[in-house]
């Protein structure tokens, strides 16, 4: 058991400092031309691999964050079950842990798609527009980002994203303090998910910023993933030394 809680703890560790690379990569590599004017560089942009690279970076951001949370609940409750907590009901953050899976699969799920219509649709538009010489071509870009059910499906799926990080910060937050036992559970502090939980609360509103603001999130939400990333291998080292 303490060998399948070390791997678990390692492929967890990688899943989230994974998702935190891909969310800073996408801002960071994505193209940022001025889109208020349409124009050559406008169109060039929309049409680069960039663009496409850049955006399936974001989407990878948000794959990686269920399968992470996956490990990061199953930890917490093998850490309920060897613990002072095993006598009272189990981890007390492993039900928070769960409602925090489900609403991050299901949240990345719905933005996933709006996040494909805008790597193809809008490149395949830009590529129009610079074949034909017709840059008027670039005013459906609009009308493809702000078609009714794709911003209804997106928007839903980053407000499930945020639920997602208030009940992961809930789930570390009652996970931690000093409560320990023989699997190293209960050590890190309560605050550890809170940076995470406020960068994914923020992915929505961020999308209205510029380029700044953008890589700022980017970074915060990298290291949010990475502070949950060190406990979550932590444990793993706990959970080997005890073996």
């Amino acid at each position: 058991m303490s060998t399948v809680r070390s791997t678990t703890a390692r492929w967890t560790a990688v899943a989230f400092v994974a998702a935190g690379v891909a969310f800073l990569l996408f801002p960071v590599l994505r193209p940022w031309p001025d889109e208020t004017v349409a124009s050559t560089d406008l169109a060039t942009a929309f049409a680069s691999d960039r663009w496409v690279v850049s955006h399936l970076l974001g989407i990878l951001g948000l794959a990686l964050i269920a399968p992470a949370l996956l490990g990061l609940r199953a930890l917490l409750v093998g850490a309920g079950s060897g613990s002072a907590w095993a006598g009272r009901g189990g981890n007390p953050g492993v039900r928070s842990a769960t409602w925090a899976l489900v609403t991050a699969w299901t949240g990345a799920g719905f933005a996933a798609l709006y996040f494909g219509a805008e790597i193809f649709g809008i490149r395949t538009l830009a590529e129009a527009a610079l074949r034909d010489g017709d840059l008027g071509l670039l005013a459906d870009v609009e009308v493809l980002r702000m078609q009714p059910w794709a911003m209804t499906l997106f928007g839903a799926g980053l407000l499930l994203l945020a639920v997602s990080g208030a009940l992961l910060a809930v789930a570390l937050w009652r996970s931690g303090g000093r409560a320990s036992g023989p699997q190293g559970a209960g050590t890190h502090p309560r605050w550890i998910g809170l940076p995470l939980a406020l960068g994914l609360v923020l992915v929505l509103p961020q999308f209205f910023g510029g380029p700044e603001l953008r890589i700022t999130h980017g970074v915060l939400v990298a290291a949010g993933c990475v502070l949950v990333a060190v406990v979550v291998a932590g444990s793993g080292r706990v959970s080997g030394a005890n073996r």
